[in-house]
């Protein structure tokens, strides 16, 4: 996977606390592929190997519907949202287009 010295291609350490219990596993994921720049985070996912396309792809394919609740609850309407979710709303947004290049 590509890597970019650019902070705003460099997803945040998280703070655990503002992240729902039922996704801190997905943590590690979030802080790898959750990118938040639109660009970068497309230039990542062209430069993904087979196993982390499909690391991403799986990802999505177990917990999409279970991120609803949070991603799309509350705080899809706060101001600011918290950078946890912001960068778990990119991870998705990268796992989505893993699936899109995959097929």
């Amino acid at each position: 996977m590509k890597t970019f010295d650019d902070p705003a291609a460099i997803p945040p350490k998280l703070d655990l606390s503002k992240v729902p219990e039922e996704f801190h596993s997905l943590a590690p994921l979030a802080e790898r592929y959750g990118v938040g720049d639109d660009i970068y985070r497309e230039e990542m996912v062209e430069s993904l190997t087979d196993h982390e396309r499909t690391e991403l792809i799986e990802f999505l394919d177990s917990w999409d519907d279970r991120l609803d609740t949070w991603l799309a609850g509350a705080e899809a309407d706060s101001r600011p949202p918290s950078d946890e979710y912001c960068t778990f709303t990119c991870l998705r947004m990268a796992a989505d287009s893993a699936r899109i290049k995959n097929t």
